[in-house]
């Protein structure tokens, strides 16, 4: 049978012609295909889980290679693997850079995380609607920001990523995790941009804000958190209490679940956890504690009672997370639906008397109680298909279609209009057709709306601009999902100082992952 030989990209060889090519993974059709290949899938490995370049040194790891080849020698320098690496960051970056020098307008996403030992980091991408109408999202840089975390200093290195990638000019939105708000609204606006919080940021925000409202005699939350966070670290701090647990987990016929900890800055998902578990495991848990003369870490019936109101309360942010659960990034135009539902879900549980929503519901109306009123969260909304009715049948629809009359005319340009563009007349024609469409279904992809020919196809041009914007600094698989943020914050704090940012850049466009999603296409 045939097979291809892939050669890795060297200073001194042939580049491959474009992105989709340095992106694909040939299989194998025989055993052998040569070192390059086998290679080649070497660095792969190492970019798509984030591992240190002195991988290949390791005893271990170099026998399971020659047990799957014997006759494959794999490299055992660092230096020769930075300087394959090397070769491919140069030859991406410079086809992204191409590519984002012929897009018109793109966002900002701005992910700040900490090393466990080198400090602040702040991983930068970008976002645009193709000419196809698909989603691109191109990770830039991942810099150090040392212990300096100032809106503003974060900002600064924001202008110059960008300026540095030529699209500074391009940015009108900078989604960010950056919990100081107000100083990076200020920050951003004196660069000309307009700032937003990452909804999952918010979320969490909101659940920390509403426990503090709960620091009060009949509830004192903060305090059994805290008990429950000790509960936890005597199971996992002492062995014969997790051999007495497994035991009596099999003897009350429950799962056999590990309890799982959350830290004080740990987010309402690893919260919830850790109490769900506790939940489920509290009679085996206070058998144990029963033993060992723990009756301070008890667990008795006005614990579980707060408990239980905590997990219900949590119930409608877990319906929020499943609704937008996907791979990659959602337009901003998801939020005010999702806040919608939330509130109206937070609400029939504050009528049934649960505390604990009551204060998510005060503090929800507060971050979020006039999303309509921002012109961004608002148009963008309108100009989603699944949602518009949301807002063009609404109290607010007279604003809303007055803003996108003055999108149209800006972005528009008619030879045959007045000087701003269309005519009023025509403008309000396509407002008026897009109003009559069909919606489309919650699951349904809005950009395939944009994407068909249309008699108000001028209208796509601000759909393009609003929807351009996404709701999360991070990619939607590891803002919901603990374990896998988990992963990844400890495969990237385990990489050298001087490599973060090479294999970073390489795991968002040239991973196994980035090769198999749709954005590569």
């Amino acid at each position: 049978m045939g097979s291809r030989r892939v050669q890795m990209a060297s200073p001194g060889r042939k580049r491959c012609r474009n992105m989709a090519e340095l992106q694909a993974i040939t299989v194998p059709q025989q055993v052998s295909q040569g070192d390059e290949l086998l290679k080649h899938h070497l660095l792969k490995m190492l970019v798509t889980d984030l591992l240190p370049f002195s991988k290949v040194k390791d005893v271990g790891f170099r026998a399971f290679c020659r047990g799957l080849n014997p006759t494959f020698d794999p490299p055992s320098s660092a230096l020769w693997v930075r300087t394959e690496l090397q070769s491919v960051y140069e030859y991406i970056k410079a086809e992204v850079h191409n590519m984002l020098q012929s897009v018109p307008e793109v966002a900002l996403t701005a992910e700040m995380w900490t090393h466990t030992s080198e400090g602040v980091y702040l991983t930068v991408s970008c976002h645009f609607i193709d000419r196809y109408w698909k989603r691109r999202n191109c990770l830039l840089e991942t810099v150090a920001l040392g212990s300096d975390r100032a809106a503003a200093h974060v900002v600064e290195q924001l202008l110059k990523t960008s300026s540095d990638w030529g699209i500074a000019e391009k940015v009108k939105v900078v989604m960010s995790n950056v919990k100081s708000k107000d100083s990076m609204t200020e920050s951003c606006e004196a660069k000309g941009w307009v700032h937003m919080r990452c909804f999952v940021c918010t979320l969490d925000i909101m659940f920390r804000e509403a426990l503090a409202q709960l620091d009060k005699p009949s509830w004192r939350m903060p305090l059994l958190l805290r008990k429950c966070r000790a509960i936890v670290r005597f199971f996992q701090q002492d062995r014969d209490a997790q051999r007495q647990l497994r035991a009596n987990q099999e003897k009350l016929n429950l799962s056999p679940l590990r309890l799982v900890q959350a830290a004080v800055d740990d987010t309402w998902l690893d919260m919830g956890t850790m109490l769900q578990r506790l939940s489920q495991q509290r009679d085996a848990i206070n058998l144990v504690l029963l033993q060992h003369v723990k009756e301070d870490l008890w667990l008795n019936d006005r614990d579980m009672e707060k408990i239980n109101a905590v997990l219900a309360a949590l119930q409608p942010l877990r319906d929020t997370a499943k609704e937008m659960v996907s791979d990659g990034y959602e337009s901003l135009s998801n939020i005010i639906p999702l806040v919608d539902n939330l509130q109206k879900s937070m609400a029939r549980l504050s009528e049934d008397g649960n505390q604990v929503a009551k204060a998510l519901a005060d503090v929800c109306m507060r971050l979020f109680g006039h999303a309509g009123d921002n012109r961004w969260m608002a148009l963008s909304t309108a100009m989603d298909p699944r949602f518009k009715n949301i807002m063009l049948f609404s109290s607010r629809a007279q604003t809303i279609e007055q803003k996108l009359q003055v999108e149209l005319k800006a972005l528009c340009p008619s030879k045959d209009a007045s000087p701003l563009g269309f005519g009023t007349e025509e403008v309000d024609a396509i407002l008026t057709e897009y109003k009559s469409t069909n919606t489309m279904v919650r699951d349904q992809n809005p950009l395939d709306f944009w994407r068909l020919p249309r008699g108000f196809k001028k209208l796509s041009h601000v759909a393009r601009k609003y929807l351009t914007v996404v709701s999360t600094a991070v990619p939607l698989q590891r803002a919901f999902n603990p374990e896998i943020s988990r992963r990844v914050h400890h495969s990237r704090c385990h990489l050298e100082p001087e490599n973060v940012n090479l294999m970073m850049f390489l795991n968002g466009h040239w991973s196994i992952e980035s090769s198999n999603s749709p954005e590569s296409e």
